[in-house]
């Protein structure tokens, strides 16, 4: 295997005014781990602006980090919305938004394009399903709402979550299909580098019981400060145990590169 794989788009619809799903699929006998989870992450080659082909192949040099090899393209990190066809397909959900260079290529990508896929034997998650506790509190801005929308969906059958979501406007709600009972408090207009976040506010003050038991876990997925405001309580007022909880900073407010791009995954807080 290399180290930078080649995926072809092979569909890219809008979800809703600010979220877009592209589907890539393999070139090559390739394909990504099928044993993931939600909250997974993947790292992606792009096209430069105003290309349409990835130049994967600047990372399978063998002199590649050791030597200058000339300017290196483009790549993020992104999260995994669902794997298809044994890790054939993959969806991968970006939120777009002005002067992204993943969102400007994900608005105007077709089937076709060529992306470099980071390939990994294992999935690597912030998500930690838990085996034992059936209670969950998920938290994420609209970067974090992919790896959300994919917890949802693989919740077990008597699991009961309340998920916390802020996004930009109304028209970028979305429904989850679950075996789970879930609750939802959705948290619009603020945030996403527009204004202040309210995700911290809305965790302090919900009415979600018992969060420092043992059947309960969190997860946290949004700006970094943010994110670390929401740690900080659920630590020290809610009184949950390091075990019992995943809080990832995705992004950075006013910071640039990997850290502003809005599903780019940089720090974690466990």
């Amino acid at each position: 295997m290399s180290f930078c794989e080649p995926a072809r788009v092979v569909s890219a619809v809008s979800l809703t005014p600010h979220m877009r799903r592209i589907s890539i699929e393999a070139e090559g006998d390739w394909n990504w781990p099928a044993g993931g989870q939600g909250d997974e992450r993947i790292d992606l080659a792009f096209p430069k602006p105003g290309e349409t082909e990835a130049d994967y192949e600047f990372f399978n040099h063998p002199d590649y980090g050791r030597a200058d090899l000339g300017t290196e393209p483009p790549w993020r990190h992104y999260t995994v919305r669902k794997v298809h066809d044994g890790g054939r397909r993959l969806d991968i959900d970006f939120v777009v938004h002005p002067g992204g260079l993943a969102a400007d290529w994900a608005m105007r990508a077709e089937p076709g394009h060529l992306l470099g896929v980071f390939w990994s034997e294992s999935s690597r998650s912030h998500y930690q399903s838990p085996s034992g506790p059936r209670r969950q509190l998920l938290v994420a801005d609209a970067t974090g709402l992919p790896g959300l929308g994919r917890i949802v969906e693989e919740l077990r059958e008597g699991d009961v979550a309340h998920a916390i979501i802020e996004i930009e406007a109304e028209e970028d709600r979305q429904e989850f299909t679950t075996r789970g009972q879930v609750t939802y408090s959705w948290l619009v207009g603020s945030g996403l580098g527009s204004s202040p976040s309210a995700l911290f506010d809305a965790v302090k003050t919900m009415d979600f019981p018992n969060l420092d038991a043992d059947d309960t876990y969190a997860w946290v997925a949004c700006e970094s400060a943010t994110s670390r405001r929401i740690r900080k309580h659920l630590r020290e007022i809610r009184g949950m145990a390091r075990d019992r909880h995943n809080v990832v900073g995705y992004w950075r407010e006013g910071a640039d590169g990997h850290v502003s791009g809005m599903n780019d995954e940089v720090t974690v807080d466990a």
